[in-house]
């Protein structure tokens, strides 16, 4: 295996190891966002394997471009169980309905299925470091006595905010860096954009890692 060929498989071994941690949210019977932030992890690993091993065909965007817009919308379904802000949690379904609206015209209208979907990235991007945000905030405002480091989505949060921080940007201008700066596009995203892939992964086995004393879910 050459030197390029490792750096780009290790993200997918941190996103699998993160989805096999995050099986301990059955196991240890956590709330039910933690359960559902462990099928997701699943699933993108299911997915990332997908990609990885299709990658050397023509075109395999169209794998992540459905994939995309479920995973935002789910990934806000979480935040909306975990969030207390009854105004925050009233806009999330207001996303739902906007975000696959807008998806079903980017596909037919704007970006197809055969180019990578960076609208669809950019808005769900976008609102996921929101609704990160509001958790970050309404944590640091919160009177439990509790360390914050103890709570799972503390770490998710955080990881999410790097995560979309740094690849959103880059994501958002992928189709015009590969179509005009091709070989730069290829150095961002092999030690990049999987460097923050990484970094995500391994704060996502941090949180399911905590020791956070939970009620136990029926």
């Amino acid at each position: 295996m050459s030197l390029n060929q490792f750096i780009t498989a290790l993200p997918l071994f941190f996103i699998g190891l993160a989805a096999v941690i995050s099986t301990r949210a059955f196991a240890a019977s956590l709330p039910l966002p933690l359960k559902m932030l462990s099928r997701l992890c699943l699933i993108t690993f299911a997915v990332e394997l997908a990609g990885h091993l299709t990658r050397d065909q023509n075109n395999n965007f169209w794998i992540y471009n459905i994939f995309h817009v479920f995973y935002y919308i789910y990934l806000a379904n979480i935040f909306y169980h975990t969030l207390t802000n009854d105004n925050i949690k009233m806009v999330i379904p207001i996303f739902y309905v906007t975000f696959l609206l807008f998806a079903v015209f980017n596909t037919l209208f704007l970006q197809g299925m055969h180019t990578l979907q960076t609208y669809t990235l950019v808005l769900g991007g976008s609102f996921m470091i929101f609704l990160a945000g509001t958790y970050f905030l309404e944590l640091c405002t919160s009177t439990e006595n509790e360390s914050i480091t103890r709570d799972p989505f503390f770490w998710f949060s955080f990881g999410y905010i790097l995560y979309f921080g740094g690849t959103v940007p880059f994501l958002g201008m992928f189709n015009y860096l590969s179509n005009n700066f091709y070989e730069f596009t290829v150095f961002y995203y092999r030690n990049f954009s999987n460097a923050f892939s990484i970094l995500l992964s391994i704060l996502l086995m941090i949180g399911f890692l905590c020791r956070k004393n939970f009620q136990k879910s029926s």
